[in-house]
């Protein structure tokens, strides 16, 4: 599968390089692609780095890594219609951080991901991603097992695609329903930092006992 990745950031670059790793084609989309870094990782994977349109383009599956502030913006950059009936997993979060601690700029009435929903109408988003640190993102290895990426969106067979390219990287997962259910979602990335930053530890994820 060809697969956009828009973020160059962390996240953005440990997903492609992960799903390089599965046999996938990645373009990693970013504001600077001549950046020294991006083209060490695209040496180093052997996949190709490009401006956010052209990773748009030709991609059956976009995936959003943008900090959550900078994500709509991006999208408008693109143009929403080049989203039209793409798979798009949105692994933002609207974070902020105010007197050294994180919060969500957007909450209990409406959260990120629908937000990107509501800018690419025609797109199929499914949010996931968001609710473990980049190191863990694909074949997480831990104790405890398989951990569970935690989704939402409103197209079945979106989030089906999802749900089997999670399961072929290490993941459980757990469909909570319809995009609003990001509004659970974005939260459950505050109870990971905020774990983390009292264990001193960011090697975790969560898992559902069923």
């Amino acid at each position: 599968m060809q697969i956009g990745v828009l973020g160059s950031g962390d996240v953005g670059r440990a997903l492609g390089r992960g799903w390089a790793r599965h046999g996938h084609r990645i373009v990693l989309g970013t504001g600077d692609p001549g950046r020294p870094e991006l083209k060490e990782w695209a040496e180093d994977t052997g996949q190709q780095v490009a401006g956010f349109g052209e990773a748009v383009r030709d991609a059956e599956l976009v995936a959003l890594a943008l900090r959550g502030s900078a994500t709509l913006a991006v999208l408008e950059q693109v143009g929403p219609e080049r989203f039209a009936g793409k798979v798009v997993v949105d692994a933002t979060n609207p974070l902020r951080f105010e007197g050294g601690r994180p919060g969500l700029f957007v909450g209990h009435t409406d959260s990120l991901g629908e937000q990107v929903q509501r800018a690419l109408p025609e797109a199929r988003v499914v949010k996931a991603y968001n609710t473990v640190g980049n190191a863990l993102m694909v074949d997480p290895q831990l104790p405890g097992g398989p951990p569970t990426m935690f989704l939402a969106g409103d197209d079945a067979e979106a989030k089906q695609t999802v749900v089997d390219l999670l399961a072929a990287t290490g993941w459980d997962s757990a469909d909570l329903g319809d995009i609003s259910a990001a509004r659970a979602l974005e939260p459950m990335c505050l109870a990971w930092v905020r774990y983390g930053a009292t264990a001193g530890t960011w090697g975790h994820a969560f898992k559902l006992l069923r």
